[in-house]
């Protein structure tokens, strides 16, 4: 078992009737950090008050301003105002410093979700949402307390309590931390959470929680290489509770990479959830079923971004995730192949369907400080890779990878150009072959390193496996090919036939929409759905969500959509209808399709 009763997170729990729900702060606490001789404690202070009108959910729209939700936070706080335990005796605070909340809300082409920082500096995603949903996601900042702790053994842990001399005062802190020296990119390390998911990982046990991981190497210098790797799992498949609006949960990653001869080369861990210490009450009932599937979704992560830099050479990466009960873990073959310091170079590739276009300046990688997370932003777009490189063929298959240009002169034009070309797998003959294309708008000022993105169009190519390989060229240089493996699949949603027509009449289509694990999906709206009728495409005139009656039998995988539109196909032979879902991982299946023939 892995799951600490420590690990809580409070979760605002507001009725989703006409008003929008409310999320608390995704983010667990900062860890408690041991550098140099100081201990550093991040603790989120609340107003008590307020924050239990609103968990109380007797707040409506207009109640529940924009100020009243900033004012939750206590924002003017000072060393005077904070009382530190550890093992039950004051310590002396010498200083508190503010830091703003590692949360943000994305929108990309797959709607909105909401991104948070791990404790290891990872970044966690969680499912996404139509952007038009009208949920709101809370983050307050935090303070960091420093002290000087008593002499202590390494390895030894101890418990910590903050008070807040002020009334009202709702304070979330880390409740333990342990005298371990370990970088900041590796919180888990000597931990008990940490060391159960190491011992999993050697461990002969199946795997319960299904994890997809890419690891993708990029270029960092001659001798050293930027891996960025990518964990995905269901949110569905993971343990958590609910317990009177209290999330407890244990959400963490360790991955481990070994050398050829089977020695340890390097390691790191994040932490996603939860913590939230001192105040927090372990309450005896459970909350219902209705408020785990509709908060839910809103505070479990379903994807993990991190990176390591590590020496070139020939690796495993030994990846594992825990939701505090069960484990998912994989292991991947991990290459980082050295370049000349004055060298043409290329890096691997990486493949994406996720993509976003950045409100600002993306930052400028010759100043990026080691073991902060760098995403994959080319000419102020951010690629986000995938686990899974099956492509539709409506699909735009994106692809990123980086050139080193050193021997650019600064300030002068790159004479650098990447040649694309998609390879059949089987047979090993070119598809497609793209004109080369120069890398001129894509270089970044001050970085001899170029991001290139390409998007490519798959609708002419067969289902089937193919190889998309690149080559960068320059001034008389080439660069090996890289290559990346992908499929391209048939579509999901089969053309269904209905009964014949003698004229124009209403029809109704009863839809039901299923994930990946054959969960239902029951956050689709109008914009979700197209349908297609003798491929011409209709307009939905009319849509519901048919939900069993509360206290009904009904299982929730029955409920289905309801679709309508008018059809106006020639008469006496109703043409193929095809009805397709644009979210990401959903399938429809056609229960039943009525045709309304007027009398």
């Amino acid at each position: 078992m892995f799951r600490d009763p420590r690990h809580s997170l409070l979760l605002i729990l507001v009725p989703l009737l006409t008003i929008a729900g409310v999320s608390c702060p995704l983010r667990a606490q900062d860890p408690i950090r041991v550098e140099s001789n100081q201990v550093l404690v991040p603790v989120v202070v609340l107003n008590d008050k307020l924050y239990t009108r609103l968990k109380k959910a007797q707040l409506d729209a207009r109640h529940r301003s924009a100020q009243l939700l900033d004012n939750l936070a206590i924002r003017d706080l000072s060393v005077k105002d904070f009382h530190l335990f550890e093992d039950g005796q004051q310590q002396t605070v010498q200083s508190v410093a503010p830091e703003a909340p590692g949360f943000s809300m994305v929108r990309d082409n797959f709607g909105k979700h909401p991104e948070t920082t791990g404790s290891g500096g990872g970044r966690w995603g969680y499912p996404d949402v139509p952007t038009n949903d009208l949920s709101e996601w809370l983050a307050w900042p935090k303070y960091v307390i420093a002290y000087v702790p008593p002499p202590s053994p390494t390895g030894s842990c101890h418990q910590i309590h903050v008070k807040v001399g002020r009334p009202h005062a709702l304070v979330w802190a880390r409740s333990e931390y342990c005298n371990t020296k370990h970088p900041p990119t590796d919180p888990l390390n000597g931990t008990a959470f940490g060391n159960q998911m190491e011992a999993a990982l050697a461990s002969p046990k199946e795997s319960k929680i299904p994890l997809a991981v890419q690891a993708v190497s990029f270029l960092e210098d001659p001798g050293q290489g930027r891996v960025y790797i990518e964990l995905e799992f269901p949110w569905q498949s993971l343990k958590y509770e609910f317990k009177q609006g209290t999330l407890y949960a244990s959400f963490g990653a360790l991955l481990m990479i070994y050398n050829r001869d089977g020695t340890l080369a390097a390691r790191i861990s994040d932490f996603a959830c939860c913590d939230y210490g001192n105040d927090i009450k372990k309450t005896a009932k459970n909350d219902g079923p209705e408020v785990r599937s509709r908060e839910a979704k809103s505070v479990i992560p379903d994807r993990l971004e991190t990176q390591i830099e590590i020496p070139s050479g020939i690796y495993e990466l030994r990846a594992i995730f825990s939701d505090g009960e069960n484990f998912g873990r994989k292991r991947v073959p991990l290459t980082i192949e050295p370049y000349g310091a004055k060298q043409l170079a290329l890096s691997q590739i990486a493949l994406a369907r996720r993509v976003r276009k950045l409100d600002t300046q993306p930052p400028n990688p010759a100043t990026k400080q080691p073991g902060t997370f760098s995403p994959l932003i080319s000419k102020g777009v951010e690629f986000t890779p995938t686990t899974d490189a099956h492509f539709q063929k409506d699909q735009l298959l994106c692809a990123y990878f980086e050139v080193n240009d050193p021997q650019r002169p600064p300030g002068a034009a790159t004479t650098v150009k990447a040649h694309l070309r998609i390879v059949d797998a089987n047979t090993g003959k070119v598809k497609l072959d793209f004109e080369p294309v120069s890398a001129a708008t894509y270089v970044t000022p001050g970085s001899s390193l170029i991001p290139i993105a390409r998007g490519i169009d798959l609708s002419t190519l067969a289902d089937g496996p193919y190889r998309l390989e690149v080559q960068a060229t320059a001034a008389g240089q080439y660069t090996p090919w890289r290559a990346a493996n992908f499929e391209v699949d048939p579509g999901n949603t089969p053309e269904i036939i209905l009964p014949p027509a003698s004229h124009p009449a209403k029809v109704t289509l009863n839809i039901k929409a299923l994930d990946d694990t054959g969960n239902p999906v029951t956050d689709l709206t109008v914009a979700d759905f197209q349908v297609f009728d003798g491929d011409k495409p209709q307009t939905i005139t009319g849509f519901a969500l048919m939900v069993p009656q509360p206290g009904a039998d009904t299982p929730l995988t029955s409920m289905t959509y309801k679709l309508f539109y008018v059809s106006e196909t020639r008469a006496a032979n109703f043409g193929g209808l095809r009805i397709v879902c644009t979210r990401k991982n959903v399938r429809v299946e056609l229960q039943q399709a009525y045709f309304d023939a007027p009398q």
